[in-house]
């Protein structure tokens, strides 16, 4: 696989180390892949690298779509064991969410499902969750505001997202009425 060590930044080739210094201490930035020039985001750790933001198969410092293999074996539906357990590694980026936020998204919308109108509360604690009308790894880095959110209970938000495009609270509604 292959492996970036340096980008662009305003002209200059500079380190993973720098760039996720320049990243933490600025709001406004933009790194380039030294051989495509497409915007590429620093990942720190071990194997500190930069990453494409959109794959770039002419590029050879992109990462290439990998042919998911099975991690397990298949079975046959109808059987009534399986074989469950065993370890899978994983290694993954996670993006960055905003807490303040997603709290006015659920204050505004009372801690109740947009979709269905559930209202869950376990303890002292309401079970909702805020979801970005506009999936963030669509839309990327940016400003995110109330508009850009919406409260889904568990359920909704998992029904949201089983399309590329994720379900509107409106759509559900209407999957909801029609008995899905």
């Amino acid at each position: 696989m292959p492996t970036a060590i340096l980008c662009l930044f305003e002209g200059e080739k500079i380190t993973v180390a720098k760039a996720l210094k320049i990243k933490a201490t600025q709001n406004h930035w933009s790194f380039g892949c030294i051989e495509c020039q497409e915007p590429v985001n620093p990942h720190g750790g071990e194997s500190a690298h930069f990453e494409h933001l959109s794959r770039n198969p002419d590029c050879s410092l992109s990462h290439k779509k990998r042919k998911r293999k099975s991690l397990k074996p298949d079975y046959n539906f109808d059987d009534s064991e399986a074989f469950e357990g065993y370890r899978i590694d994983k290694k993954w980026a996670s993006l960055s969410r905003n807490k303040k936020i997603i709290e006015q998204c659920k204050i505004r919308d009372k801690h109740t499902c947009q979709a269905c109108g559930f209202i869950l509360k376990v303890g002292k604690k309401f079970v909702i969750e805020c979801h970005h009308k506009t999936p963030l790894h669509i839309k990327g880095e940016g400003i995110v505001t109330l508009k850009d959110l919406v409260c889904l209970c568990p359920t909704c938000h998992r029904v949201a997202h089983t399309r590329e495009k994720p379900f509107t609270p409106k759509e559900i509604k209407a999957l909801l009425k029609n008995g899905l």
